[in-house]
């Protein structure tokens, strides 16, 4: 049996929580023998690296151009867009120039600057010229000049912001026309988001030959999602081979407790029980002493898991991709079949059959992408497996959630037909 890592919280079993709730009854789909033509059934389903790249996966080092989309505002910490309008920072900031009864209260100054755009508006069109009456008006403001940046200028405290006395993830109480883009040291975005290939293959007996992976993470000060707990099972035999917290080496806005399931607190006790991992670093090096280059990655949209650690993979099953495309492609099955026997009757083409078809007819069956439900990991685990996870209100496990990845695959694979390109 392989080393099995843990460490989340003080040494909880990994059956207490939500997964007790998936294990108190026999799984559909339990451990069962590697076999190669099993393994072949698997390789046919894994995407090409240009596939990976357009769902979101990132299989090459990033370029500049991709880079400089990864600079954010200072203030609100969104990634600015080229069409975001942008502070000229040798100015102080619009908000700052005001008199000052509004810098006091910058939510009311927020209001009144929307409330003045509001009666401008009136007085605009698209293309300038005149209205109605005859008088001359302003074009329409670019969209870009309607961009917002909102933000709390304050810091969290107990949960709380100290600018507004807001939830942590309340809505932002400031907002200002203009965006700050944040000063980057040299050197500073290369480095953080560098990607690293998986190394060379492994000594025979360690390398697996499929696992799953499921990744929680949390919100950075930065405004970046970060890596805070890594989950890594074992395809064949359902075993867990790691779960780990992994404690971020940046400071963090917060944990996103509501959907991790991970806190402040377990962060910290895990960190003086040095039973985490120090950062995504320690975090791939320790999924590489199971994963080599031959070995298969399976995942549900898992190009947020794989980004979260820098991680590039191309040999990538992703069960979200495959639900999508058996029902691309029993869709246009059923698209097919009515145009032969719209054919067959002699029917008269129509240009909006397609739109028909995705419409629904009362005499008709609807195409899978209407009748089935939600492709979420959560729903499909209902559907197909007839389990529920990610309970409302207890957060998400990491470690449910990859098993049930994992028997979502192996389902997949039982009942599809129609599941490679």
């Amino acid at each position: 049996m392989a080393e099995r890592e843990s460490g989340i919280g003080a040494g909880a079993s990994h059956t207490s929580g939500p997964l007790a709730r998936s294990m108190h009854s026999e799984p559909e789909h339990g451990p069962f023998a590697f076999s190669q033509d099993y393994e072949q059934r698997l390789r046919q389903l894994i995407r090409s690296p240009e596939q990976l790249a357009k769902a979101g996966y990132v299989v090459r080092q990033l370029s500049p151009t991709e880079l400089e989309r990864k600079k954010r505002c200072a203030s609100c910490s969104k990634v600015l867009k080229a069409r975001d309008k942008i502070q000229d920072t040798t100015q102080a900031p619009s908000f700052a120039r005001r008199d000052s009864s509004q810098s006091q209260h910058p939510r009311t100054s927020s209001r009144n600057f929307t409330t003045d755009a509001s009666a401008r508006r009136s007085d605009t069109r698209k293309d300038g010229g005149q209205n109605a009456a005859g008088q001359d008006v302003l074009p329409e403001p670019d969209k870009a000049m309607n961009a917002r940046c909102t933000f709390h200028p304050g810091k969290v405290a107990y949960r709380k912001w100290t600018c507004c006395d807001g939830h942590i993830m309340a809505k932002p109480c400031t907002k200002r026309e203009n965006h700050s883009p944040r000063a980057y040291g040299r050197g500073e975005l290369e480095e953080n988001w560098k990607f690293f290939a998986t190394p060379a293959p492994l000594p025979p007996g360690r390398r697996k030959s499929a696992v799953v992976i499921d990744c929680e993470m949390g919100n950075a000060a930065s405004g970046e999602s970060e890596l805070i707990r890594v989950s890594i099972v074992d395809f064949f035999t359902r075993e867990v081979l790691l779960d780990k917290l992994v404690s971020p080496r940046v400071q963090m806005a917060h944990y996103n407790t509501r959907y991790s399931g991970i806190t402040r607190q377990m962060m910290e006790n895990a960190r003086r029980r040095r039973t985490c991992l120090d950062g995504r670093e320690a975090a791939r090096e320790a999924i590489w002493r199971f994963v080599g280059p031959e070995t298969i990655v399976v995942g549900h949209g898992a190009q947020s898991d794989l980004t979260s650690l820098r991680w590039i993979h191309t040999l990538v099953i992703d069960t979200l991709m495959v639900e999508m495309n058996r029902r691309r492609a029993e869709r246009e099955m059923a698209e097919a079949e009515k145009a032969m026997q719209a054919e067959d009757n002699g029917e008269p083409d129509s240009d909006d059959g397609g739109a028909a078809l995705e419409a629904g007819d009362d005499n008709e069956p609807k195409p899978a992408s209407q009748a089935e439900g939600g492709l979420s990991l959560k729903a499909l685990a209902l559907d197909r497996l007839n389990r529920v996870i990610q309970v409302r209100g207890q957060g998400h496990d990491s470690v449910e959630d990859a098993i049930a990845t994992r028997d979502l695959l192996c389902w997949q694979v039982s009942h599809y037909t129609l599941l490679a390109d």
